[in-house]
């Protein structure tokens, strides 16, 4: 009997934790896979700041920009304001991770884009991956250490907002 109490027990205990688990990972997955920082300038001002900054950073540079209000309202969407997206690109850091058949799939990621958007109150808001999530998953590999260089350029391409990534 006793050793029935304690199985149930722990099997119970693993449900619950499983459980809570989930939950917390709901709640917590928005803020750790998407980071959001509000910027200090206007929003063309914000714009062409970003992708300036992309084009001065050593190795990189702005492949476009997508005027993403225009391409919804063009295709048939309502109007959700200002949004744009630039994609940018880092031809040596690309090569290194395409290079093997492995991380081939990583293609999927690039190029890299911030999202500059204008928020109904007013704010402008940059809205990213959160590339250091992106990196401790993948620590320990090629990988990772690829993605790590890319964290500390985009921290270095933020700079004027003072962002830092962070788990949460």
């Amino acid at each position: 009997m006793h050793k029935r109490s304690i199985i149930f027990g722990m099997v119970l205990g693993l449900v619950f934790g499983l459980f809570v688990v989930g939950i917390a990972f709901k709640i917590a997955a928005p803020t750790m896979f998407f980071k959001e920082v509000s910027s200090p300038y206007d929003f063309d001002k914000t714009v062409t700041l970003i992708s300036d900054r992309i084009n001065k950073q050593q190795g990189w540079h702005v492949t476009t920009i997508i005027d993403q209000q225009k391409e919804i309202i063009e295709y048939g969407g309502e109007d959700v304001g200002n949004v744009k997206i630039i994609k940018f690109c880092n031809g040596k850091l690309s090569g290194e991770m395409l290079e093997d058949d492995v991380s081939k799939s990583m293609a999927v990621k690039m190029p890299l884009s911030i999202a500059v958007y204008e928020k109904s109150d007013g704010r402008v808001t940059i809205g990213l991956m959160n590339g250091y999530l992106m990196a401790r998953l993948y620590s320990g590999s090629r990988e990772g250490d690829l993605m790590e260089r890319v964290v500390s350029d985009m921290e270095s391409i933020l700079g004027f907002t003072h962002f830092r990534y962070t788990i949460f």
